[in-house]
C-alpha cells in the first residue's frame, strides 16, 4: 500500500490518514497488509479574515492582526538560493523518460533541509517557529486546557479491552490511568492468574518517543517479539522476550521495517525486513535464533525503486507469504514452513503492470483475491490444489451444485481476507460503504455451502475485523483457525467502538465491549450522509454530525478530508471530536475522489495521475455545497486534513482563500514537485506511481497546477495552522517549515500562519496518549478561537 502500509509486516508510505476526526483511515491502513479553476479571494481591509464578508453568529471580536505592530514577530526564514532540476541528472536514477535536459526552479528555502535533523541553524529555526506559534497561542491556553480535561474527562482511563483467544491463552490489553502506553497481557485457560506479557510503559521509560510496530508471539507463546521504534523515523529494532522468565534474549534485529513473523521450527526462524538507503523496505531476511543477525539469510529482494517488500504467515500457519508490489502491481511468493524439502520461495505469478493480486491458505487450496481481466474491484478466485497456484489454475468458488458462487460485482470491492478452518472472511466495500463477507464450506467437498454479508445497525459507519484495542492496531484480534466466531468492531461518527462476537453460521452478533466514553449520551448527537453534486456532474458522499440541540442554520462546521492512495475515510467515531460538537460544531467528512469509499475507479480512474485535481475539485463543491444549502457559511467553516489531506489542504487555500475561516493541515505533502522529483528523499520513487514522476514533461506540467508550494499568491487569508514532525520519514518536516514561510509572506489580511513542530515525534504526532491527546487540545482551541467560539480571550498585546 505504498507509504500508507502499516501493519504488522512492513511499513511503507508517505502521505497518510487524518487522525484527527476518526479511525477510519488508520484501520483502512492497517487492514490491508499487503487516490484547476482557482477564484482568488478579494482584497480585504487588514485584520479581516479572507472569509469576513459573511455575517457569523459566532461570539466575535475584531482580532489584532499576526502583523500589527504590537504582535510577537515570526522568525526572519534566510533566503539561499539553489537550483533544483527536473529530468534527468547525471548519477541518479530520474526515471525511463526523464526531460533531457532538465528543467530548473529555484528554491531558496532549500537550506531548511536537514536529513541528519541535527543543523543547529535548522533546529534554531524551527525552535523559534514554535516560539512564534507559542506568543500567538498563549491567549488560549486556559481554552486548550479545558479542552484536554473534557477529552481526558470523557476516557475511561484504567480500562481493559476485549478478551480474545490466542493459542493457549487469551490475551488483552490494559490502559492505567496516567501510563501513556498499553500493557499487553494474558491469562492461561483454566487459570486466573494475569501475565504482563509486555508493558510498553516500562520500555518507553527512557525514550522520549516509543511505537510498537510488532508485536508477535512465537507459536508456543513462550518466546514475544516486539519492535520498537524510538525517533518516529519508523526504524524499528527487534527485541526477544522470555515469557516463562521474563528475561530478555540476546538476539536483536536492528534496522527493521516495523514487522516481524515466526517462521518454521519451535521457536527456530524469524522473518523480518530491511531498508535500503532511500528508506525502502527492500529486503526480507530470516533469522534463526541464537545466530548473529549479520548470519542472516536474505529470501527476497527487490532492486526496482518503484516496489517495496512485505510479508506475513498465512492464517493456517502453514505458508510464509513473501510479496513485492507498486501501487499498481504485485507478485508473491510462497515458502512452506512444514515442507523438509526446501525453504527457497516459489514465485505464485510473474508480475505484469497493472496487476495486484493476493493469496490465503485454506485446506488443501489458495483463494487469490485478484484484478485481473480488468476486475478493478477485485474478484475472488481459487486453486484446484496448494501445488497447482499460478493463474493459469485460478477458477471461480463453487456451491454445492458446483454452480460458480460469490461471483464478480463490481459494486462490491474486496480489499483484504483471511480464513479459518470451514470459512472465508473478506474485508471491502459495498455501494460506498465499508463491508464484510463471510463465506462457509463444507468440510466434506470445499465447497460453499453458504454466503452472506453481514448486517450492522448502520451502512453509514465503520465495520471491520477487530484489532486487540484502539492502543495496539498492529494485532488482530481473530487468532483461532477451528472456530465459527469472529470479532467483528463497529462504529459511527456518533456511535463508540463497539466489539462484537459474530457468529458466523447463526449470523448472530453478540456485543462484548463498546469503549466507554463518559458522559457522552448518542442519543444527543446526529449523523446522516449527504451527497453532492460535483462540478463535473459525480455525485460526491459526504458523512455529517453534530449535536442536535446545538446545531444552527449557517453554524460552525468543521470540513475534513483525504482523497488520495485508495484509502477510504470512513465515518468512525472519535471521543476527540466530542468537545468541538458539544460547542455547536458540525463535523463533516468528504468522501473525494482519490480515496477508495466508491471502489477502485473512485481512484485509479479519478484521483490519481492527471485526474487529481478532481480530489482538490471535490472539496471545494463539497465545501460550497455545505455554505449553498445553509449548513454553514464562509466564516464560520473550518478544515483539516492530514499527510496527503494536507495536501488537500494546501492546494485548496490556493484555490479559495475566501471559503474558509481556518486551515488545520497536518504534516502536509505541500512541497509536491521538489519532493518528487528527489530519488534521494525515502520512499520518493514508489511514490511515482500514485503522482506521477515531475521529472517527466507530461507530470511536471500537470502536478504544477496544484503544488502547493508552487502556487501561493498574495491574498486575504484564512488563519492556518500547520503541524510537522522533527523524524517524519513520509513527509519531511521542511516542507511544512518552508510552506509556512511563503505562505506568512503571501497574506495580505494580517491572518495567522503558524508552525508547530513536534522535536521528538515523527508523522504521527506524539505516541504518548496523554501528549497526542494535548496537541489534539491545542489544534481545536486553535480552530474555536478562528472561528470565534471562545469568547472575547485575547492576546495580551490586543487589549
Amino acid at each position: 500500500l505504498s507509504r500508507a502500509l502499516a501493519t504488522a509486516t512492513v511499513v511503507v508510505m508517505r502521505p497518510l490518514a487524518p487522525l484527527a476526526l476518526g479511525v477510519g483511515v488508520a484501520y483502512a491502513i492497517a487492514r490491508n497488509l499487503a487516490s484547476r479553476a482557482p477564484k482568488r479571494g478579494q482584497k480585504l481591509a487588514r485584520g479581516a479574515s479572507a472569509s469576513s464578508a459573511s455575517s457569523s453568529s459566532a461570539t466575535t471580536h475584531a482580532r489584532c492582526p499576526a502583523d500589527d505592530a504590537r504582535a510577537p514577530k515570526p522568525p526572519t526564514c534566510e533566503r539561499k538560493p539553489h537550483v533544483v532540476k527536473f529530468g534527468a541528472v547525471e548519477g541518479e536514477f530520474r526515471g525511463d523518460n526523464a526531460m533531457n535536459p532538465a528543467r530548473e526552479r529555484v528554491d531558496d528555502l532549500f537550506w531548511l533541509r536537514d536529513d541528519e535533523r541535527k543543523d543547529p541553524r535548522v533546529l534554531e529555526y524551527l525552535t523559534a517557529e514554535n516560539a512564534y506559534t507559542e506568543a500567538h497561542t498563549a491567549h488560549l491556553k486556559a481554552l486548550e486546557t479545558k479542552v484536554y480535561d473534557e477529552i481526558i474527562a470523557g476516557i475511561e482511563e484504567t480500562d481493559e479491552d476485549v478478551r480474545f483467544a490466542w493459542g493457549d491463552f487469551e490475551y488483552f490489553v490494559r490502559t492505567k490511568k496516567g501510563a501513556a502506553y498499553p500493557i499487553v497481557c494474558r491469562v492461561e485457560r483454566g487459570s486466573k492468574t494475569v501475565e504482563t506479557v509486555l508493558d510498553v510503559n516500562a520500555v518507553a521509560k527512557d525514550m522520549r518517543y516509543c511505537s510498537l510496530g510488532g508485536f508477535k508471539p512465537s507459536p508456543t507463546h513462550d518466546v514475544l517479539a516486539y519492535a520498537i521504534d524510538d525517533t518516529g523515523y519508523e526504524t524499528y529494532t527487534v527485541r526477544f522476550k522470555d515469557l516463562t522468565s521474563g528475561d530478555m534474549l540476546e538476539d536483536v534485529l536492528s534496522g527493521v521495517a516495523g514487522g516481524v513473523s515466526w517462521g518454521g521450527g519451535v521457536n527456530r526462524e524469524v522473518y523480518y525486513a530491511t531498508f535500503d538507503d532511500a528508506h525502502r523496505p527492500d529486503k526480507v531476511w530470516r533469522h534463526i535464533m541464537g545466530t548473529p543477525q549479520a548470519d542472516d539469510v536474505c529470501v527476497l529482494e527487490e532492486k526496482d525503486e518503484c516496489f517495496n517488500v512485505g510479508f506475513g504467515r498465512s492464517s493456517s500457519g502453514r505458508f510464509m507469504t513473501l510479496e513485492s508490489e507498486s501501487t499498481e502491481t504485485n507478485e508473491v511468493y510462497l515458502i512452506d514452513l512444514e515442507s523438509e524439502a526446501s525453504q527457497q520461495p516459489k514465485l505464485v505469478q510473474a508480475r505484469r503492470t497493472g496487476h495486484r493480486y493476493y493469496l490465503e491458505h485454506r485446506g488443501d487450496r489458495f483463494f487469490v483475491l485478484t484484478n485481473k481481466d480488468g476486475r478493478i474491484n477485485f474478484d475472488l478466485l481459487m486453486t484446484p490444489t496448494i501445488d497447482d497456484v499460478s493463474q493459469e489454475h485460478w477458477v471461480p468458488l463453487v456451491d454445492s451444485t458446483n454452480a460458480p458462487t460469490f461471483t464478480f460485482d463490481d459494486k462490491r470491492t474486496l480489499e483484504s481476507f483471511f480464513a479459518c478452518k470451514d470459512h472465508l472472511i473478506i474485508d471491502g466495500r459495498e455501494n460506498g460503504f465499508s463491508a464484510i463477507w463471510v463465506l462457509r464450506f463444507n468440510p466434506l467437498n470445499e465447497r460453499v455451502e453458504e454466503w452472506h454479508k453481514t448486517v450492522w445497525p448502520s451502512e453509514n459507519a465503520l465495520v471491520y475485523p477487530s484489532v486487540a484495542g484502539e492502543t495496539l492496531r498492529c494485532v488482530g484480534a481473530n487468532q483461532v483457525w477451528d472456530t465459527s466466531k469472529i470479532y467483528v468492531s463497529y462504529s459511527s461518527l456518533v456511535s463508540p467502538r463497539t466489539v462484537y462476537l459474530y457468529d458466523m453460521n447463526t449470523k448472530d452478533a453478540k456485543p462484548v465491549k463498546t469503549t466507554p466514553v463518559k458522559g457522552f449520551d448518542s442519543s444527543k448527537y446526529t449523523t446522516m450522509r449527504l451527497e453532492i453534486t460535483a462540478r463535473d456532474g459525480v455525485k460526491v458522499p459526504v458523512s455529517i454530525a453534530y449535536r442536535t440541540d446545538k446545531r444552527t442554520h449557517k453554524g460552525p462546521l468543521l470540513l475534513e478530508g483525504y482523497g488520495s492512495y485508495g484509502i477510504s475515510n470512513d465515518p468512525a467515531f472519535m471521543r476527540t471530536a466530542v468537545p468541538l460538537m458539544d460547542r455547536g460544531i458540525a463535523i463533516a467528512v468528504a468522501h473525494i475522489r482519490g480515496g477508495g469509499e466508491l471502489g477502485r475507479d473512485w481512484y485509479e480512474k479519478m484521483g490519481k495521475y492527471t485526474t487529481k485535481m478532481n480530489t482538490f475539485h471535490d472539496f471545494i463543491d463539497v465545501a460550497e455545497s455545505l455554505v449553498a444549502t445553509g449548513w454553514t457559511q464562509p466564516s464560520s467553516l473550518a478544515i483539516t486534513g492530514r499527510s496527503a489531506g494536507g495536501l488537500l489542504m494546501g492546494a485548496v487555500l490556493n484555490m479559495r482563500p475566501d471559503l474558509f475561516r481556518c486551515v488545520v493541515a497536518g504534516v502536509p505533502f505541500v512541497d509536491v514537485l521538489t519532493s518528487m522529483c528527489d530519488p534521494s528523499i525515502p520512499l520518493t520513487t514508489g511514490e511515482w506511481l500514485e503522482w506521477g514522476n515531475p521529472n517527466e514533461e507530461v507530470y511536471y506540467e500537470y502536478m504544477s497546477q496544484y503544488s502547493p508550494m508552487e502556487n501561493i499568491t498574495s491574498s486575504a487569508k484564512p488563519d492556518v495552522l500547520i503541524t510537522a514532525g522533527l523524524h517524519d520519514p513520509r513527509v519531511a518536516y521542511w516542507e511544512a517549515a518552508k510552506y509556512a514561510a511563503r505562505l506568512r509572506e503571501s497574506v495580505t489580511n494580517g491572518s495567522r500562519v503558524l508552525l508547530k513542530t513536534d522535536l521528538s515525534a515523527g508523522h504521527f504526532s506524539a505516541s504518548d496518549r496523554y501528549q497526542h491527546y494535548k496537541q489534539t487540545a491545542f489544534e481545536h482551541a486553535f480552530t474555536l478561537d478562528a472561528l470565534g467560539l471562545c469568547g472575547d480571550v485575547r492576546p495580551t498585546w490586543d487589549k
